[in-house]
């Protein structure tokens, strides 16, 4: 089992940051999208690596999002945990965590509201290796 803890946003530019949730990722134009996309995947990357103890997982595992609020206002869980699942299973791949990350590895996904943390919004990611039973 692994616990990764994952930014809520990215900066795409030196004063512009893309919010990772389902709205913008549809409203914003394809080059915002590519760059957000390639920065948050090479930030996550490069913490991984730094991480030796990080397994490589090739039998199928479940992934648990519990998304951290930075406010009160209502949110609906699904709109952000989804572009970060997307954005997070994409950069796993990459560093070479999971071999794909379609339904043949990944067998269940859970979005979690986690209540709010004004201080230290996130979402926290749990791996964890599906048991044989």
């Amino acid at each position: 089992m692994v616990t990764l803890i994952l930014p809520l946003e990215v900066y795409y530019s030196k004063n512009k940051k893309f919010i990772l949730n389902l709205n913008n990722y549809r409203n914003a134009h394809y080059r915002i999208l590519s760059s957000a996309k390639r920065i948050y995947s090479e930030n996550l990357v490069a913490e991984i690596n730094e991480w030796s103890s990080i397994p490589k997982y090739k039998k199928p595992v479940t992934l648990e999002y519990v998304y951290y609020a930075k406010s009160n206002r209502r949110v609906d869980v699904s709109n952000p945990c989804s572009i970060i699942d997307k954005f997070t299973c994409d950069a796993l791949v990459k560093a070479k965590i999971l071999e794909d990350d379609s339904s043949k590895q990944i067998k269940e996904i859970y979005y979690i509201y986690g209540g709010v943390d004004k201080e230290f919004p996130r979402c926290r990611l749990t791996i964890k290796e599906v048991c044989d039973d």
